[in-house]
Order: C-alpha cells, then structure tokens, then sequence
C-alpha cells in the first residue's frame, strides 16, 4: 500500500502470476477522504472530535484549518494531533484543543471522527468477496511519509534530509530506508503508527515501512528499460514533493528533496537543479534556502572515487502524479512504469524492497 497525499495504491502482489495479473486499485488517499468529512461537518456547523491514528495531513490539514475560520471546535487526542504537526504547541497554537486520551472525548459535545491511515481490514474484505485469496499474506508493505520529529530549534525540512543522509551513510542502498516492524527508528511517528496499525489488522503477517518518496524511487529500477543503465537520475514529482537519487549499480550516490509546487511552473529552474545535482554541483544548503529540503552526496558505490558527472548519466527516468513537470526539459527524459503502470511505481518499489529485506 502506497499511501500519498492524493491517492492510496494497492498491489496485491502473488509471485506465482506475473504482475500484469495480479489485483491493483487506486483509491483516494485517507487524508482527501477525511477532509470531504471535515468540509461537511464545517457546512453543518459542528464541532469536531477527532481520535485515532497518525495519517497523512495535507488536505485534512487544511480542511481543520477552515474549520476553526469558521470559529468552530477542534477537538484532537494528543495521538491523533501529531497528524497536523509533529509539535504539540504549533497544534494548540492553531487553535485545536488537545486532550491526552480518548476517553476525555466523551465528556464533550461534537462529532467523533477516528482517523485511520491503515485500511488493510477494508481492503482484503473486499478482495475476499472478489474470490481473491487474502488469509495467508505473508507481508503487509507499507510507503508512508514521515519528516520525523525534529530537535527544538532544527528545521523539519534540514532533519528529514539529515535522518536519510545518517542512514545511507551506513549502507547506501534504497532498502536500507525500508524498516521491518522492530526497525523503525523513534523518530518516525507515523511509520511507527502504520506498523501497529498493520499488527493489530493483520497479525500473522510482517510489516516493511518505508517512505512514499523513496519507494517511487526503487519502483523506478523495476521499468526494464530503466534497469538497463549503470547511472541513472530517477525523480519521483510527487503532489508535494519533488525527490531525485542518482544510482549506480543500485548504490545511492546522491539525494535531493524540493517541493513540486516551488518547480512545477519554471520548468529553467528545474532543469538546471537536476544538471546541477548529476553534476555534483548542489550544495544542500542552496535547495533549502530555496524553500526545498536539502541535498547531499555519498562516496560513490563500491569504492569508486570518480568525480560525479552528468556527461556519465545514462538516464533521466522520471515517476509521478506531476512527472508532466519534466515536459518542457531539454534534457531526454524517460518516463517510467513499472508493470506498465505509473501509479504502480511506489508498490513495486515496495515490493522489491521487501524481497530484499526478508
């Protein structure tokens, strides 16, 4: 299940049938369907308590801020509030109430909503009744996005590009930010959120977390064409974020994090980014100053000491819900699909990091 911030995409994944029969969906992603039922509780006037898990903010974010325009309730556990911000205080600052627990809900008037990122009950119910075979799952994969909880006084942005780099540092290979359920780190809240979630709605299987961004990028290696080059650039145009890698031999070599809102209409700007990022050229600090997250650089795979080179890319491969970014380029640009599907990218990324975790 890769779970973004417009859609929710599902890929029933049996290894015994080739991809192109097994079940895939494209729902709306939790955070659109929870803010239509916010919109219709703010045209009705009520007030709102909200209980439930960590989910994706975004949209249901800002249906809670047109909610509290209208100078009506708010009400959010403490669990639950972390979907706005991963800082309690910006929450309250907002003007949304927290309590602690969700019994404290109860003594309240409003209407309860309880988040639910994690659907995985809904979903094999309804493959069930398709005749799908859904009991003996042994991996539920799940993509999510998730800045972390950032120090006091570090930027959100600057500690998600630092958590990666710290990471990949280590191992500079994509599955290394793909956690199985006891890998999580604690910084994580809504990955750690997911992998509960998935325990307790299926708990004969294993749980694989990773971010949406990240899985889009290892999808992006199951394109046959794609996979047929040493060097590649791959970038995932997400609905809120636009992230790049350049991969050699399936090492890391580099990472770069903007927002697709801040590049969608200066298609120059963009260009020159990922020239400059394959050239070895980005400084990390310019791209955040830019209003983007950051970038870095890791020693290149297998030892190899060579200066970065775009001159050396063998292809620019681009995944996405906003790839139409990349049109106006003058640099080639290939766009990949998986399975012949887009929207599949994130889950085949899943499922590739899964079949090297376990």
């Amino acid at each position: 299940m890769d779970i973004g911030a417009g859609t929710e995409d599902v890929l029933l994944y049996d290894d015994s049938r080739t991809i192109e029969n097994c079940i895939k969906m494209v729902l709306p992603s939790p955070t659109l369907i929870y803010a239509n039922k916010i919109e219709e509780l703010t045209s009705r006037k009520e007030n709102i308590l909200i209980k439930g898990d960590i989910i994706g903010g975004g949209a249901v974010t800002s249906a809670i801020k047109r909610h509290l325009e209208k100078g009506l309730k708010v009400v959010m556990t403490e669990k639950v509030a972390l979907t706005i911000r991963n800082n309690l205080d910006e929450v309250r600052s907002m003007g949304v109430e927290v309590v602690k627990e969700e019994s404290e809900l109860s003594k309240l008037k409003g209407t309860s909503i309880g988040f639910e990122e994690i659907n995985a009950w809904k979903i094999t119910k309804f493959l069930r009744e398709l005749g799908a075979k859904v009991d003996d799952i042994d991996v539920v994969a799940v993509a999510v996005q998730d800045h972390g909880i950032n120090p006091p006084g570090e930027s959100n942005r600057k500690f998600r590009m630092k958590k990666m780099e710290e990471l990949l540092t280590k191992n500079p290979q994509m599955e290394t930010l793909a956690f199985e359920e006891n890998e999580v780190p604690e910084c994580f809240l809504r990955m750690r959120s997911a992998v509960e979630s998935c325990r307790l709605q299926l708990p004969n299987s294993s749980v694989i977390v990773m971010d949406t961004a990240i899985s889009a990028l290892l999808g992006c290696l199951e394109d046959p064409y794609v996979a047929k080059n040493d060097r590649i650039v791959a970038v995932n145009a997400g609905n809120g974020h636009t992230i790049a890698a350049i991969l050699e031999n399936e090492g890391i070599l580099g990472l770069m994090e903007h927002h697709t809102g801040m590049l969608s209409n200066n298609p120059q700007k963009l260009e020159r980014i990922l020239v400059d990022f394959a050239d070895g050229r980005i400084k990390g600090e310019d791209i955040f100053n830019d209003g983007g997250h950051g970038a870095f650089y890791l020693k290149p795979a297998h030892g190899k000491e060579e200066r970065l080179s775009v001159k050396r890319i063998g292809i620019f491969t681009v995944t996405g819900p906003n790839r139409s970014i990349t049109s106006n380029l003058k640099i080639p640009i290939y766009l990949a699909a998986p399975a012949g599907d887009v929207m599949m990218t994130g889950t085949m990324g899943l499922i590739r990091a899964t079949l090297r975790k376990i």
